[in-house]
């Protein structure tokens, strides 16, 4: 893939000019990246171990060939329904599962400290206004469907879903009157350009089951290319790498769950927990999204947490973060 030679070169390329202008080489070199930039910075611990001592890989876009086609899904829902639910209702159903699930870690502060223990469901509002309007049984299903994630038509897991607690209007986003959905743009272009080639495709015309068999073309066609998920970090470590990955629970783009099923499988691979966390370790922000904003507090000192560990051996028990007013 070129963006993954992209790093590389560029790495290279920079510490060159590095060596040019002082005269030595760099001792240390570190990555540090969110998003996409997330997702390079582990490609560079599987594919280029040699070229970071050090990695800060936020939110990382990996697992691409599954949670990108899985961010079309709400649309797909609201498609099948033919119930384009409002911006108003998700907000609704959203407020609701914090209420319900926030006072589960012991401490009420409007943030749910852990979303996979949050079982919270819409039907509760059925009934209710919000608005002018009357949420129904077929609001309630939709957004309980978003929040199960990608599913084939016999009900087969495909990936993981949006967290309780998470903005749903940026996957789920409607537009216009009457109210049509307005797909985030990233996946969609993704079904048009690399998945069907036809730019002029009609999403309104994807049903669950055509879904699901692009969803698995996605998979197998550019698994291996842009996936970015092999847990096998050996050379990496062998050579001294260290990597801090941290995602949001409130990440409305890219599901957290995501991210920690990448790192139990490192931890399989690598011989577990302890061993693994001996060069790379994984912080999970509550109440924060793509953009570690939120209810929740935003991670800090990120950077200076990789440069202890690689430079003084001092590993990162925790990642401080701050909420400012």
């Amino acid at each position: 893939g070129k963006s993954e030679r992209g790093i590389h070169d560029m790495t290279v390329g920079g510490k060159a000019l590095a060596q040019t202008f002082d005269g030595k080489s760099p001792r240390y070199s570190y990555f540090v990246g969110g998003s996409t930039g997330g997702r390079q910075g582990v490609m560079e611990a599987q594919r280029y171990p040699g070229d970071y001592d050090g990695i800060v890989s936020a939110c990382p876009a990996i697992n691409w060939h599954r949670f990108l086609p899985g961010d079309l899904w709400p649309q797909v829902v609201m498609v099948a329904a033919k119930n384009f639910v409002p911006k108003a209702k998700l907000d609704a159903a959203t407020a609701a599962a914090v209420k319900a699930c926030d006072a589960l870690d012991g401490v009420t502060d409007r943030v749910i400290n852990d979303p996979a223990r949050c079982a919270f469901d819409p039907k509760i509002l059925v009934g209710t206004k919000v608005g002018d309007d009357t949420f129904t049984e077929s609001d309630a299903d939709v957004i309980r469907k978003i929040w199960e994630g990608p599913r084939a038509p016999d009900g087969m897991f495909l990936w993981l879903g949006l967290a309780r607690g998470t903005d749903l209007s940026a996957l789920a986003g409607t537009d216009g009157s009457p109210l049509i959905g307005k797909p985030f743009s990233i996946p969609l272009e993704w079904f048009q350009y690399f998945l069907l080639q036809n730019p002029k495709w009609d999403w309104t015309t994807l049903t669950p089951a055509g879904f699901a068999v692009l969803w698995r073309q996605s998979v197998e066609q550019y698994g291996a290319v842009i996936g970015t998920d092999d847990p096998d970090l050996t050379r990496f470590r062998d050579r001294g790498g260290k990597v801090i990955i941290y995602h949001g629970l409130a990440d409305q783009l890219i599901p957290a769950e995501g991210t920690i099923d990448y790192y139990k499988r490192v931890q399989q691979q690598m011989g577990g927990a302890e061993k693994t966390a001996q060069f790379a370790r994984l912080f999970l922000a509550p109440g924060v999204d793509h953009g570690f904003r939120g209810a929740g507090p935003t991670p800090t000192g990120q950077f200076e947490s990789i440069v202890r560990w690689v430079e003084a051996g001092q590993a990162p028990e925790k990642l401080i973060a701050e909420r400012r007013d």
